[in-house]
């Protein structure tokens, strides 16, 4: 799919709305109506997703549903479904996401695709960068489940650019600290509360 369809301007439609349309004409018409549900369907905010006894985590943008309910979604074959999910993999419209969920996909640009980096502030996109390299740090190093990643982002933006460097460096020696780490916090009460400025003793 050409991404530079959403260079020009967006029409809100309620999901609920485009439920109801898939709804009322079961099989996809073509890839373009394919397209359009699978951005229908994949999250919207990330989720933890329970598949063959393993927690996976889903982000914004991505699905770790199974191609045989994806064939139901699209009102297609299993093998047609297949070919085209191929086809969007070879073309870079989506991506496959490595894990132990063979399902796990994920659509380059989502924000793109639904509109949401068209109402953002210049420079979102290093800030988006700078999280991330954060939200990796963080998860890497307390092993605590990946959640609220948008409340967490909310927080990182709210951060000046000191403290977001102090908030990344002090990660090792805020989680080294804990008594016990199952009092460790999730990563947006560790920004909100700033938790990166406490003092110890050493």
């Amino acid at each position: 799919m050409d991404r530079n369809l959403g260079t020009t301007g967006y029409v809100m439609i309620p999901r609920a709305l485009l439920l109801k349309a898939f709804d009322e004409h079961h099989e996809a018409s073509g890839d373009m109506e394919a397209f359009l549900r699978i951005l229908t369907y994949v999250n919207y905010a990330e989720a933890v997703v329970r598949r063959v006894n393993t927690n996976v985590v889903c982000a914004r943008g991505e699905s770790v549903i199974s191609y045989s309910h994806w064939a139901e979604i699209l009102g297609w074959s299993l093998g047609r479904t297949r070919r085209y999910f191929m086809r969007l993999v070879a073309e870079g419209n989506i991506e496959q996401v490595k894990g132990d969920c063979a399902s796990h996909i994920r659509i380059p640009g989502y924000d793109v695709w639904t509109g949401k980096s068209q109402t953002g502030k210049k420079g979102d996109s290093a800030v988006e960068e700078s999280f991330g390299q954060f939200w990796n740090e963080y998860h890497e190093t307390t092993r605590m489940a990946r959640q609220n990643r948008e409340s967490a982002l909310r927080e990182w933006k709210k951060l000046s650019q000191n403290e977001r460097k102090q908030a990344l460096e002090h990660i090792d020696e805020y989680f080294f600290h804990l008594r016990d780490t199952k009092f460790c916090r999730q990563a947006a009460k560790y920004l909100a509360d700033k938790l990166f400025q406490d003092e110890y003793d050493n």
